[in-house]
């Protein structure tokens, strides 16, 4: 290879390392992929319709019902737009953000050895969290949050070992802040980990920087996380529905989906609980963890200083507990969990680089401890990354939940035979369960403002859907796991479904408007 290529590919190392590392890697374990038939997630398809709805006219939350914030809904309606009914435009998005998640988390794990132990941890890091199942079916609302939070860490490890100037400083609070305030658009619950990285870097901030630009700097920071709400409370308050928005993305979070009432026990029941949630992640998704636990340990061994060796156990705690201190413990709720994998695997490539210089009593060039690269030494390590992505490749594909999906066939799947009956200009609402995927694979724009049952369980939700029944608001009805009380007086089946996926065996009914 010429040495000006060489040379090329070197500058801009840990860009091709991620894009090529986050490509493989979401190609086998996110159904998303064009390796699968279709995304089947019924979460993922709620997204995807509400974007939709959204790119088509509609008003999220007044015109169409569900809980996840504007941002999440933004990306999917771009999705949309780029396939209307694939996920192709989802996976290219997903692809980026992993992208963008490793390329912060290269430049971390480099930070503290070099880049040649980060070139050589990352595709085992990107196998280990993109196909945990905390990771589950690809598309969470979480997965598109994660380049963000590897964003923030990076600017605070560098800041806790003073690697930034004040410019620097201040420009990493405004990042982190922008970085906040777009999260708290997207799922509010993961603000955990802003409350962490806030507590952290102030109190850094003040024994370096003294209180009075500390305090500039907090002040910074929630400045900038404001910055993200101001287009959406324009455009909820130029469609009148800003009320809309406060009910059904903060009022009924809080009050109709969190289980905190059902979890009113005294505080060391709870932390019982929320321990038991904590080692059943570990068990479940040890593929991570194993990044994060020696992490934490070496982390209080090798730094000095209090704070710098509390930084990962609090951030990790103040991020978990504000996920799942309501009492949801769904598989996806912890993917933010895993960018603490990160700062595991930098200081894991830091003991390795301490004991590589001890062992072999060499100094390296550079302060990230990097030598000379000609081209023969540039082919040696581009054959040992190579072996190592085909390997961490081989290991998501079979570790991933999706890896029995794959092999299904699109053919004999039940949402493509339901399908055929229906065409792009029908009506549909989804009753019994979250989207299916039928708005999705057909291109049905939903019409209805509870066009799918929510799992939030409100009553106006089953009333209003009880009416679209009652006085066959639409075309067509598919139902999950039961039929609608009194569909007949206005529909008749045309045909029922058995979806035979392993773990997630159902029955669909389809109904079709009497003439």
């Amino acid at each position: 290879m010429p040495q000006k290529m060489v040379d090329y590919i070197k500058e801009h190392i840990e860009v091709f390392i991620s894009v090529i590392c986050a490509f493989l890697i979401l190609l086998f374990t996110t159904r998303s992929s064009f390796l699968y038939m279709c995304n089947n997630w019924d979460d993922v398809n709620s997204y995807f319709s509400m974007g939709k709805g959204m790119m088509n006219g509609m008003v999220i939350y007044r015109d169409l019902y569900d809980q996840k914030g504007p941002y999440l809904y933004l990306l999917y309606g771009i999705a949309y737009l780029i396939s209307h009914r694939t996920f192709l435009g989802v996976f290219i998005f997903e692809v980026i953000a992993a992208a963008i998640f490793l390329l912060y988390g290269f430049k971390t794990i480099a930070a503290r050895s070099n880049k040649a132990i980060a070139g050589v941890l990352l595709p085992i890091l990107a196998a280990g969290v993109y196909s945990s199942w905390s990771f589950y079916k690809g598309g969470a609302a979480e997965e598109f949050c994660l380049p963000m939070f590897a964003y923030s860490l990076y600017a605070l490890d560098s800041i806790l070992r003073d690697r930034f100037d004040k410019v620097g400083i201040r420009k990493a609070f405004a990042i982190a802040g922008i970085c906040a305030g777009i999260t708290a658009q997207i799922k509010y619950t993961m603000l955990g980990f802003y409350f962490g990285w806030f507590l952290i870097a102030v109190i850094y901030c003040i024994g370096k920087c003294g209180g009075k630009d500390s305090f500039r700097l907090a002040i910074r920071f929630i400045l900038f996380a404001c910055i993200p709400s101001i287009p959406w409370f324009i455009y909820f308050l130029a469609t009148g529905s800003f009320d809309d928005w406060f009910r059904c993305y903060i009022y009924n979070n809080l009050f109709f989906y969190s289980k905190v009432e059902e979890v009113s026990q005294s505080v060391f029941s709870r932390l019982y609980e929320l321990a038991k949630v904590l080692l059943f992640l570990i068990e479940d998704s040890f593929s991570y963890f194993m990044f994060i636990i020696p992490g934490v340990f070496l982390q209080l061994f090798m730094e000095k200083g209090i704070l710098k060796r509390l930084a990962m156990p609090v951030m990790f705690g103040l991020t978990f507990l504000v996920i799942f201190f309501g009492g949801n413990t769904l598989a996806y709720y912890s993917i933010p969990l895993m960018v603490f994998a990160i700062w595991g695997a930098a200081y894991i490539a830091q003991a390795i680089y301490k004991l590589y210089l001890r062992v072999l009593k060499k100094s390296l060039d550079g302060n990230s401890g990097e030598s000379g690269i000609n081209a023969k030494s540039f082919a040696i390590s581009a054959f040992v990354f190579t072996a190592v992505l085909a390997l961490s490749t081989i290991f998501a594909a079979n570790n991933c939940v999706s890896k029995d999906y794959r092999h299904m066939d699109k053919d004999s799947f039940w949402l493509f035979k339901a399908a055929s009956y229906l065409e792009e200009g029908d009506t549909l609402v989804n009753l019994g369960g979250l989207d299916v995927g039928l708005y999705t694979v057909t291109g049905i724009v939903p019409t209805c403002e509870y066009f799918q049952t929510n799992g939030i369980g409100l009553p106006t939700l089953f009333e209003e859907q009880g009416r679209y029944v009652s006085e066959g608001a639409t075309e067509y009805i598919i139902a999950v796991a039961d039929e609608p009380w009194g569909v007949h007086e206005h529909y008749e089946l045309v045909e029922s479904f058995y979806s035979d996926e392993p773990g997630y065996e159902e029955t669909y009914f389809l109904y079709r408007k009497k003439q």
